[in-house]
């Protein structure tokens, strides 16, 4: 779809909600809407100073009383990064009935534990390398399309996702589909929740795609590829640490990567510190470790915060590459 295709959807669809008269309607009623933005500076403290719109998202979905079973979701986002330009992410409805849940449309596929948390409340401004590189959707535009079921247990002790897609993102539509990609991730709670833990694993027969976050732009691949993922998250009052290491093999050939990231929470104070290494494809990516030192206030939690984001690139055992960043946070509604 078109950027000024997805631009008249999105507009459409607000005209058609807050329209004279329609405020007062039921189905407004049901319905909720919010986003944020992110303001950032960046700098080395030599070369490089860059202000940028990091992101504003806006989202409109269910409310309590839409329906007892069905429910929607729709997001859209702008950056800097994207010349300011809208771009639509997520076009989902599900399905839900007592602990069974089913999901159709364009949204993300389950993978990962840092990928689905939001931007908004992770506590670095960036994810790790190696969720951004190595995730199922990871250069394809973040998302894809097809259909995906969820089951837990009553206490939730237990959850697991399979999922089915295309396979091919969303950045280009292919009405003649060849390929396409199945996903499963399973979790348990353990100890009172304090330990979540659990793997994500997937499987595409791709066909001509471009992985530009594992090859370069002018490569496109087709053949077996799968990546698998394991995850672990604890909490004890105000610390939380978790760690993850995902794996893509294309055909034989590995690209793979771990983090390790922790927070203590001191009232509106929080402090980050996170280690990551990652190793791409033998004939694209070195081996690299970056380490970050973050501060947070928390004005109204995540609501409003300032975050401020030490990166220290790690080569040859030596710190290199140091970048700050300073980036503020203000929601919506």
């Amino acid at each position: 779809m078109k950027t000024e295709a997805k631009f008249f959807l999105m507009v459409s669809l607000l005209i058609f909600l807050i329209r004279p008269g329609f405020t007062q309607d039921i189905a407004w009623k049901k319905s909720s809407w919010n986003g944020y933005a992110q303001l950032r500076f960046s700098t080395d403290l030599n070369k490089v100073h860059s202000f940028e719109m990091r992101r504003m998202k806006l989202l409109i979905k269910d409310a309590p009383g839409f329906s007892d079973h069905w429910g929607y979701k729709v997001q859209t986002t702008i950056s800097s990064s994207q010349n300011e330009k809208f771009f639509l992410q997520d076009v989902k409805a599900f399905y839900r009935n007592d602990n069974f849940n089913i999901s159709f449309g364009q949204f993300t596929p389950r993978f990962s534990l840092q990928r689905f948390q939001s931007d908004a409340i992770i506590p670095l401004t960036q994810r790790s390398p190696v969720i951004q590189s190595l995730v199922p959707a990871a250069g394809l535009g973040g998302r894809d399309i097809g259909i995906e079921g969820s089951f837990s247990d009553r206490e939730n002790h237990f959850q697991t996702w399979v999922g089915i897609f295309n396979g091919d993102g969303i950045k280009e539509y292919r009405f003649n589909q060849n390929g396409v990609m199945v996903t499963n991730q399973t979790a348990v709670n353990l100890f009172n929740s304090h330990l979540y833990a659990g793997y994500s694993i997937m499987y595409r027969e791709a066909d001509q795609l471009q992985l530009t976050t594992l090859l370069t732009d002018s490569v496109e691949f087709s053949g077996n590829d799968f990546r698998y993922n394991i995850f672990a998250k604890y909490h004890y009052k105000d610390f939380h640490i978790q760690a993850e290491y995902l794996q893509a093999d294309l055909d034989g050939e590995a690209a793979a990567g771990y983090y390790v990231l922790a927070t203590l929470d001191l009232k509106k104070n929080q402090l980050v510190a996170s280690w990551n290494e990652y190793a791409g494809l033998s004939r694209n990516t070195p081996e690299s470790q970056i380490v970050h030192l973050g501060y947070n206030y928390l004005m109204d939690k995540n609501k409003r915060k300032i975050m401020l984001d030490n990166a220290i690139q790690i080569i040859d055992g030596a710190p290199e590459n140091y970048m700050a960043t300073i980036q503020f946070q203000l929601f919506f509604n």
